[in-house]
């Protein structure tokens, strides 16, 4: 008589680490057909436990959705032991299985002589095939694949990384968001979700949410991009870090009566709008010295007991500080030393040693 097992990943996916499960759009996604009838099955002869479940990956590994096992095996309980356990290793221990798949259900019957197995697998909604996912060995593959798509304002990126590597992703994209507004105009909200969760070898996808649509954000990079080129231009021929430095000032005052108010898209406000506050001065600013070769930093601390950003540069190999708005305020271009900023906190040990008197 034939019998009938069904097994849900539920559990699995909860003993895996990854519960907490997405839903939403993806890029590139490449949904799965319903299940495919027996006779169209692909066939696989296994004769003990280890071929068994290297045969079930091979099929998710690949995203199939089926496939017939033809099984060696002297007992038919022996064959359920098997396959329970290998299905249950498999979700809890397995990358693409505890990232994709939702549930696997199997059918005992007779292939011919031969006792079979009918496996049908069924996944998650819009999760992208393992041939489609990244793989990656190192830090900086994954930096660079993630700032890639960061550039192309996606709504996610999937990575396979083969071995354990510490990354915190979260302050990877923050990062890169501030030191390149040219090119991300709204730094996202990211969610991480690791597959499994604390195993070496793991499925991580990072979803971006922004509150401005992916068409605006690629129309404000259309935009801010010649503006950008325009500052580089600006400088072009002058040979001193001061007078790139007084120059870019320049350039970026000069271009409106600002607005001072936060924007979620910094640069674009600043340089189309006119609106921006300290930090977005400061991030433009800073961008727009490293793209002239000039060494810029961002400060974030206090002036005034009040939240506050501003830049600590390097002009001819001496540090200085310079507040845009605070030099706005005075109508001057002006660096600073340390003992100058008077009223001002931030983190001494985070940032370069800033010259104590002018020479």
């Amino acid at each position: 008589m034939k019998k009938t097992v069904g097994v849900l990943l539920a559990v699995c996916l909860l003993l895996s680490g990854c519960s907490s499960l997405f839903s939403g759009s993806y890029a590139k996604v490449e949904p799965h057909t319903e299940p495919s009838n027996q006779q169209n099955k692909p066939v696989v002869t296994v004769s003990c436990y280890e071929q068994m479940r290297h045969a079930l990956v091979s099929v998710i590994e690949s995203g199939g959705d089926s496939v017939l096992l033809s099984v060696n095996y002297p007992l038919e309980e022996v064959v359920r032991t098997d396959m329970n356990k290998a299905i249950d290793e498999i979700c809890r221990t397995n990358p693409y299985a505890a990232y994709a798949v939702s549930d696997i259900r199997y059918d005992l019957g007779a292939n011919g002589s031969s006792k079979a197995v009918s496996v049908q697998i069924s996944y998650l909604p819009n999760r992208i095939l393992a041939n489609r996912i990244q793989k990656v060995e190192n830090a900086e593959q994954i930096r660079k694949i993630v700032q890639k798509q960061m550039d192309e304002c996606a709504a996610n990126v999937v990575l396979y990384t083969q071995s354990k590597i510490s990354v915190d992703y979260e302050q990877m994209v923050a990062d890169y968001a501030i030191q390149y507004p040219q090119k991300v105009m709204e730094a996202p909200a990211v969610t991480v979700q690791r597959c499994p969760e604390n195993a070496d070898k793991q499925i991580v996808e990072l979803r971006f949410s922004y509150r401005t649509s992916r068409e605006e954000l690629r129309t404000m990079q259309n935009k801010v991009t010649p503006v950008f080129a325009s500052a580089e231009q600006h400088v072009a021929g002058k040979r001193t870090d001061k007078e790139k430095a007084e120059r870019l000032y320049s350039f970026l005052m000069n271009r409106y009566e600002y607005d001072l108010q936060t924007s979620i898209t910094p640069a674009y406000s600043l340089l189309l709008h006119g609106v921006g506050d300290c930090n977005a001065f400061a991030v433009v600013y800073a961008a727009m010295c490293r793209q002239a070769n000039v060494n810029c930093q961002i400060v974030t601390g206090t002036r005034n007991d009040e939240p506050w950003v501003w830049n600590v540069m390097e002009i001819e190999g001496v540090f200085y500080h310079l507040d845009m708005l605070r030099c706005s305020e005075e109508g001057e271009f002006r660096l600073r030393t340390k003992d100058e900023m008077k009223n001002y906190v931030w983190d001494y040990t985070a940032y370069p040693s800033t010259a104590r008197e002018k020479s």
